[in-house]
């Protein structure tokens, strides 16, 4: 067979490879060697033909990581979908080529540097921050011993990792090394993610120890009320970017019921210190009646209840998280920060930024919504403020897609072991969690299906070095990549 042929085979194959890895396939170990099968196709090939095919394996990854952009974009979609794997692409060849250039002994490093620095400049750019949440770190999500890097360097440092495990493998697979003590120091990098991994294994049984010895039990809903024909009959059809509404009291006393029965189905099955539930905006927080049930619903099942409002000042509407204890009094408001342009253009207003957080019997709480989750600066700031457990409702029904909400649930994964932050969240559409500080989900639900969920998580007091300053490895590692690429771009006239 052609070797060029078996090049682009290769290359295909990492691109499965890679898109499996993600969330919603769930397949995380592939992420740790998915890149190896084309950092070998790439040797002995020319700069346009290495173009081609670290393309063909980001445009294949692409698509299988963001096959819901059409759902959010219509057609536009595939091509956004061309442009981030291109975009992926883009960099990988340039690590590729600053680590060819630099021919060091710390060249090995130009593709994990690289490749993650850019990584994390799309997730604090004003339009990619909204829409683009896919990183490859993500696709350990399900594996919590190979997280706890995050309360350290947050994603940049896994991202970092799994990519300098690929090209170790490369390397060693190839055996070409410059000289023995070349040779060496690549097999010894594999030290770092192994020692990840056992230091993560380590915190996991603290996480176990923890959980026996004081659980807080959590309960969410998944209420399904987006895609229940029953519910929307009874509104308009009016939708604010993110979701039918509820406008007419029908609608918003259907939802109440829903939401009702589902939380008195989570009291028999045992008793919550919380329920949570979606992000349906289902209420005014300025019709008392409506609020007065909810009210009477959390005094009548001795529980605290946070559910999504609207909120009404004299001069702004607020998509607001809602708190009411079990004697049915009102804990806090918080309205949602991070609003999209849907729902912007409908009205609602972005939230300030005060970052309020709750004393109740079980530690101090805050409330986000949604959205929230995907800016980390966000939750962060909640747990800078005290936060040692936060609250989402979420809504992550985009037509019913069922890959899209495992990328958003993987969110609040990372937020909660970056801050050390138990979370409970509830959906309209799924994935409602209930995740300890270290990451471990003890309940998950599914997608598309009304139910509830159970769980069991607890609380920290001590803030991670994450939490009280922020990304200072992500500016360590673009420092390391300017004078990196600067030794490249010298040694590049040279030759």
């Amino acid at each position: 067979m052609n070797r060029l042929l078996i090049s682009y085979l290769f290359a295909a194959c990492s691109g499965i490879l890679m898109f499996l890895s993600m969330p919603s396939y769930n397949f995380g170990i592939f992420a740790w060697f998915g890149l190896v099968p084309l950092l070998l196709a790439l040797k002995d090939k020319s700069s346009l033909q290495q173009y081609i095919l670290i393309n063909v394996t980001c445009i294949i990854w692409s698509f299988g990581t963001h096959i819901w952009y059409p759902a959010i974009f219509s057609g536009w979609g595939y091509l956004i979908m061309i442009g981030a794997g291109c975009f992926y692409g883009a960099f990988i060849k340039m690590g590729y080529d600053m680590q060819v250039r630099i021919n060091r002994w710390y060249a090995i490093f130009a593709i994990p540097i690289t490749f993650s620095v850019f990584e994390w400049l799309k997730t604090i750019l004003p339009f990619t921050k909204t829409w683009w949440i896919e990183i490859i770190s993500k696709s350990q999500w399900m594996i919590p011993e190979t997280l706890q890097i995050l309360s350290l360097t947050g994603f940049i440092g896994l991202s970092f990792l799994i990519l300098l495990s690929n090209v170790v493998i490369a390397e060693i697979i190839k055996n070409q090394f410059s000289s023995k003590n070349m040779k060496i120091f690549t097999y010894s990098l594999f030290v770092l993610p192994v020692a990840n991994f056992i230091f993560g294994t380590v915190i996991m049984n603290e996480n176990d120890k923890q959980l026996k010895e004081q659980p807080i039990t959590i309960g969410a809903t998944v209420d399904l009320v987006n895609q229940d024909e029953e519910v929307l009959s009874l509104g308009s059809g009016q939708t604010a970017g993110d979701g039918y509404l509820a406008d007419t009291y029908e609608m918003k006393e259907k939802i109440f019921e829903i939401n009702e029965e589902l939380s008195k189905q989570i009291m028999n099955e045992k008793r919550a210190d919380f329920i949570v539930w979606g992000e349906n905006e289902f209420m005014n927080l300025n019709d008392t009646q409506l609020t007065n049930d909810f009210r009477s619903l959390a005094k009548s099942l001795h529980t605290t209840i946070i559910a999504d409002t609207v909120w009404e000042t004299e001069d702004t509407m607020y998509d607001t998280a809602y708190m009411v204890d079990g004697t049915g009094e009102e804990i806090g408001r918080t309205p949602k920060i991070f609003t999209l342009w849907g729902e912007e253009s409908y009205g609602f207003s972005p939230g300030p930024r005060d970052y309020d957080v709750y004393e109740t019997a079980h530690g101090k709480v805050a409330l986000a919504i949604c959205w929230d989750r995907h800016d980390q600066s966000i939750l962060r700031n909640y747990a800078k403020n005290g936060a040692q457990l936060a609250t989402i409702p979420a809504d992550d029904d985009f037509y019913g897609d069922k890959r899209f909400p495992y990328y958003a649930a993987s969110d609040a994964v990372f937020r909660a072991v970056e801050n050390h932050l138990a979370i409970g969240s509830g959906s309209t559409s799924g994935v409602a969690q209930v995740i300890t500080p270290y990451g471990e989900m003890t309940a998950m639900s599914g997608v598309n299906q009304r139910q509830y969920i159970v769980g069991d998580t607890f609380t920290l007091d001590k803030q991670t070095f994450y939490t009280r300053f922020g990304d200072v490895f992500a500016y360590l590692f673009a420092l390391i990549f300017l004078a990196m690429f600067i030794v490249s771009e010298r040694n590049k006239r040279k030759m």
